[in-house]
């Protein structure tokens, strides 16, 4: 597999499950109401950020540092 793609991979899925997971702790620890669908939207508008803006700056910024 590519460092690119793994690079876009990372922000697009495995950033928003690290972020959604401590969300969902952190609610359970200050007593909230833990409703699956509410998290569904944080996930997917931080895979949507990942894939759109982080994945592809941070593959460019690994890519300068490279040359």
């Amino acid at each position: 597999m590519s460092k690119g793609l793994k690079i876009m991979l990372f922000w697009s899925l495995g950033f928003p499950v690290i972020i959604t997971i401590l969300r969902i702790i952190t609610d359970y620890f200050l007593g909230r109401d833990i409703e699956l669908f509410s998290y569904s939207a944080v996930f997917l508008g931080i895979a949507a950020g990942g894939l759109v803006f982080v994945g592809p700056l941070n593959y460019f910024i690994s890519k300068s540092q490279e040359d």
